[in-house]
């Protein structure tokens, strides 16, 4: 195919520069992209291994606000959102964030429509499944 970089499949395996605190399973935003970390930060390649695609065990908070919590269930298919964080200037990364129902953050992905979902108030263990943005 012509122009072709990068074929890929749904769970592409991509590395990239990244803040030295991030370590395996973290979800980060990189360029604004939604992505987890497949392993810990790597000093060797100053940066990790991170996935777009697929589908993912986060912690969810059930709220559309972080401070203070403003309780807000989230049904399976329901949007996930980036919220917070630090942006590492140097590599385009944002750390730490929270994945939670504010819209004013970052469209990350989706509950999985197969549930279960995030109860209003609560953090839980949930399947996220990222956004094709």
């Amino acid at each position: 195919m012509k122009n072709q970089h990068f074929t890929g499949t749904p769970t592409s395996r991509r590395f990239a520069l990244c803040p030295t605190t991030v370590k395996t399973g973290d979800a980060v935003l990189i360029s604004g992209m939604a992505a987890f970390a497949l392993d810990d930060y790597q000093s060797l390649t100053l940066g990790t291994t991170f996935l777009f695609n697929g589908s993912f065990d986060a912690n969810v908070l059930g709220s559309t606000s972080i401070s203070p919590i403003s309780g807000h269930a989230l049904k399976p298919g329901d949007k996930v959102y980036y919220d917070g964080g630090t942006l590492d200037s140097s590599t385009n990364v944002t750390t730490g964030g929270t994945l939670d129902a504010n819209t004013g953050g970052t469209l990350f992905g989706n509950i999985d429509p197969t549930g279960p979902g995030v109860g209003s108030g609560l953090t839980v263990l949930a399947n996220v499944v990222i956004s094709s943005i």
